[in-house]
């Protein structure tokens, strides 16, 4: 079941050209089916966004050479939707904070006899993946079918989902459990996985299919400013340094093109990763390994004290980091800037202004949030504001 990873970014853009080309135009239409591996119809992005491997702006701008923004409207919405999930939990940061509360990370369950549950089980302890369907069929037969807790299943897809993301995982398993919309929850029916999977599963009568109580919580918190008071202009720094790290591999690129002279190099942490399973491990650093080839005098730094030794020795005084949300720590903690502190260096958590513009909007349901797409494109100059959609 193992399926080959791209690696290279070159090789990366070059497929997604022919995802564009053969199976965009489908995919409102085929986007909600499982079909197995390597799930042709769809882009298969998701871990490389994540790490900004290649950014949301790229890939639509791709995208528009071939469509209408107005034809693959549902593409666009779910390259926002991750967007919405991390400007969610900016201004909601105790749900996060409750969820770490469960430190135990279950071991692969053993086989049930249910077997569209146990071969996805297999699916994504050997591919790092799961279609978006699966992944909610999956998470509703672990608490509604096995009555296993939502935060171990949490656990279990952040140790081996190659595009694990702190807001989109925990949401999405509270959405499915019923406490990220109260009173709603998601029930996988055995109907609903046969349509979907094209007839290659059909647990009929395997399922609990028949909810009558669900979790509930209570948190008094008040909703929180998703994006800082301040954040970074870009402009001439005198001698600043950009770190990449796994949060952002390209956000070198930003200032490239604005045409700055800076240093920069590639943090990894493996300390920072233990959680993680092999192949995500071996995925990480294989994405690294590609910049660090393709980037001209860039330095691979794997841990702070040498992060500090660098910046003292290249003499940078505004070192700029890409900006951390909920549950994706790298740098921003307090021993490490109490250290640039002390050698007087300037940071800067740098914040993208796709996440800048559209977190605002994400602090209430996805339906609102939908309703500013179009502006948001336009302020991301994805399409023309003058002529519009």
């Amino acid at each position: 079941m193992k399926t080959k990873l791209i690696t290279n970014r070159e090789d990366l853009i070059q497929k997604f050209e022919y995802f564009c080309k053969k199976h965009l135009r489908n995919y409102a239409s085929k986007r909600n089916f499982d079909l197995g591996p390597p799930h042709k119809n769809v882009s298969n992005l998701s871990p490389y966004i994540k790490r900004r491997f290649v950014d949301e702006n790229e890939i639509l701008k791709i995208s528009t050479k071939y469509f209408n923004i107005q034809k693959i409207e549902k593409f666009v919405q779910e390259i926002f939707w991750r967007t919405y999930w991390k400007g969610w939990l900016e201004s909601h940061p105790w749900i996060f904070r409750d969820y770490e509360n469960e430190k135990k990370y279950p071991e692969i369950p053993k086989r049930t006899g249910i077997k569209c549950f146990d071969h996805w089980t297999e699916e994504l302890v050997e591919t790092g993946y799961l279609h978006n369907h699966a992944r909610m069929w999956y998470a509703s037969i672990w608490i509604f079918t096995l009555n296993k807790p939502w935060k171990l299943g949490a656990n279990f897809f952040k140790k081996h989902l190659l595009d694990w993301c702190p807001a989109s995982n925990t949401l999405g398993w509270r959405w499915v459990a019923g406490l990220q919309t109260v009173g709603k929850y998601y029930l996988a029916r055995a109907e609903n996985i046969n349509f979907y999977t094209n007839k290659r599963f059909n647990p009929k009568n395997q399922l609990n299919e028949n909810i009558q109580t669900i979790a509930s919580e209570s948190f008094d918190e008040k909703v929180l400013n998703p994006v800082p008071d301040k954040f970074l202009e870009i402009k001439n720094f005198y001698n600043p340094g950009v770190v990449l790290t796994n949060n952002d591999l390209t956000i070198n690129n930003v200032f490239a093109e604005k045409k700055i002279d800076f240093k920069s190099c590639i943090f990894t942490d493996s300390n920072n990763e233990n959680f993680k399973s092999e192949l995500v491990l071996n995925f990480e650093k294989k994405l690294t390994e590609n910049i660090f080839k393709t980037i001209n005098d860039i330095k691979l730094i794997s841990n702070l004290n040498e992060l500090i030794s660098w910046v003292k020795r290249e003499k940078i005084k505004n070192l700029i980091i890409p900006y951390e949300t909920v549950g994706n720590n790298i740098l921003n903690k307090k021993s490490f800037l109490y250290k640039l502190n002390e050698e007087n260096i300037n940071y800067n958590f740098y914040i993208r202004d796709w996440d800048r513009l559209a977190y605002p909007y994400a602090t209430k349901g996805f339906f609102n949030f939908k309703k500013k797409i179009p502006d948001l494109l336009k302020l991301n100059e994805i399409v023309d504001i003058d002529k519009g959609l």
